[in-house]
């Protein structure tokens, strides 16, 4: 096993770069594009230093989530108008992504000791907020640019195609069963994500409402996979989604 010296003040003076290098893209935002192109690279530049302490090829799809997560929360944030609110949720997402890389770090230098750590639980958070954030803002796309549906459904359709199939693999860690579940899953969301549109509500409710039903459905496919699925769990989960879907249904503002 390598060497864990990879600290978590390492992780922290990363984070605070990347802040800076966001924070910057929404000062000059002519250059949004091209500095945000520049995180991701400054991100590839973080993996390769977080690469020593990996010990198998299939770990390396732990890194795909945080930095779809910081992406869509990048784009989420350009829709948005108030430079406190812009920065406020920018330090709140890399909040949990420090959490998460932390996370990591810990499974992999004990990872011969024990599978169930604080990983998972970080893991199904930037998941959830990952496609909340992400449908949301193609959903938004429709306020601000006169798109065709269809465009904006292909992207939702990426985003539930890569987002299903990385929770379930972080779930299963198998390839088979990660493409046939997380497929079977897929076609199962994309009806609910195209009548979405024909609600009247904005585009957060939009995603908040697709994010719910994802999670429902994604969670159960979860608990059969690690085989911990009971009537309790089930019974527990839909009182959970339907009183939270009742709840935003009643109190939202209808367009």
């Amino acid at each position: 096993m390598p060497i864990i010296n990879f600290s978590r003040k390492k992780i922290f003076l990363f984070h605070l770069l990347f802040f800076l290098l966001i924070v910057s893209a929404f000062i000059w935002s002519k250059s949004f594009y091209w500095i945000l192109i520049s995180f991701n690279f400054l991100f590839l530049f973080y993996f390769f230093r977080f690469k020593k302490i990996i010990l198998e090829k299939k770990d390396y799809w732990f890194f795909v989530l945080p930095v779809l997560f910081i992406n869509s929360l990048v784009f989420y944030l350009s829709l948005l108008v108030s430079r406190f609110y812009i920065i406020l949720f920018l330090i709140a997402g890399l909040s949990l992504s420090f959490y998460y890389f932390c996370g990591l770090k810990k499974r992999f230098s004990k990872k011969n000791l024990f599978r169930t750590d604080s990983l998972s639980i970080w893991s199904d958070i930037l998941g959830l907020l990952f496609l909340f954030l992400s449908a949301s803002f193609f959903y938004g796309l429709t306020y601000f640019l006169n798109i065709n549906n269809w465009i904006i459904f292909l992207g939702i359709f990426s985003v539930l195609l890569v987002s299903s199939w990385q929770n379930i693999f972080l779930a299963r860690e198998n390839i088979r069963s990660t493409i046939f579940f997380g497929s079977l899953f897929l076609f199962s969301v994309l009806p609910l994500s195209w009548a979405l549109f024909f609600l009247p509500f904005n585009y957060n409710i939009l995603g908040l409402l697709l994010s719910l039903c994802y999670y429902l459905g994604l969670s159960l496919i979860k608990f059969y996979l690690t085989k911990s699925l009971t009537e309790k769990k089930i019974k527990y989960n839909l009182i959970f989604i339907i009183s939270l879907l009742i709840i935003t249904l009643l109190l939202v503002k209808w367009r």
